[in-house]
């Protein structure tokens, strides 16, 4: 059992009191309805899901199902056969859970606007926001954190964060933005570190085969 997700248990249930503790096979759950409100706190939708550990928890999400049947197992709709719910990609979940994340947190930061990102679907056939899936998710993601779609860039930022190639705080970024290194790449070669080298690189050689 997974003491961090067990201690913060009787906390979640205090904010979202539609959740309720379950116990099962030696394991402590979330177990409900998980309302979704827009802007003026209007209830606009609700959930059934059910909320398990993870072994890296807190620094990996936990796992959420839908087990009401509202949204579809299909791939495109970001939830698997077994109902799990696929809320962001690998390399974003690294990166927000490094310093270590609450139940309370993934709930209010990841599940509520995943499900509201769902109803959003459901009203409009496409979601206001949207990762791809697999390969093209992993791609998207880096495209984005290294603010190019040139691969050649990536890996020489990919060296720069882990070689021994050194820019001065001050100095220019080699980006040629204009902007100083430490408010710049700097800040993307850190959160290259955090994802970790081996796993830095076999994203960047997946999405470039």
């Amino acid at each position: 059992m997974n003491q961090d997700f067990k201690n913060q248990l009787s906390e979640v249930i205090s904010i979202f009191p539609d959740l309720s503790i379950k116990h099962i096979e030696g394991q402590d759950f979330l177990k409900g309805i998980l309302d979704i409100a827009d802007e003026s706190s209007t209830v606009i939708g609700s959930f059934s899901v059910e909320i398990y550990p993870t072994e890296k928890f807190p620094y990996r999400f936990p796992k959420i199902f839908e087990v009401g049947g509202d949204i579809p197992c299909n791939a495109d709709w970001h939830k698997y056969n077994d109902n799990s719910c696929c809320i962001s990609v690998e390399q974003d979940e690294i990166l927000k859970c490094q310093s270590g994340i609450t139940l309370i947190n993934f709930i209010e930061k990841e599940a509520i606007p995943y499900f509201a990102n769902q109803l959003y679907r459901i009203k409009t056939g496409h979601y206001l926001n949207e990762y791809p899936h697999g390969k093209e998710g992993v791609r998207l993601f880096y495209i984005e954190l290294f603010k190019s779609s040139n691969p050649k860039f990536w890996y020489f930022c990919f060296d720069h964060a882990f070689g021994n190639s050194k820019t001065g705080r001050n100095k220019r970024c080699y980006c040629n933005s204009g902007g100083k290194y430490k408010k710049c790449h700097m800040l993307v070669e850190e959160k290259l570190q955090i994802i970790g080298k081996q796993k830095v690189l076999t994203d960047l050689n997946l999405i470039t085969s």
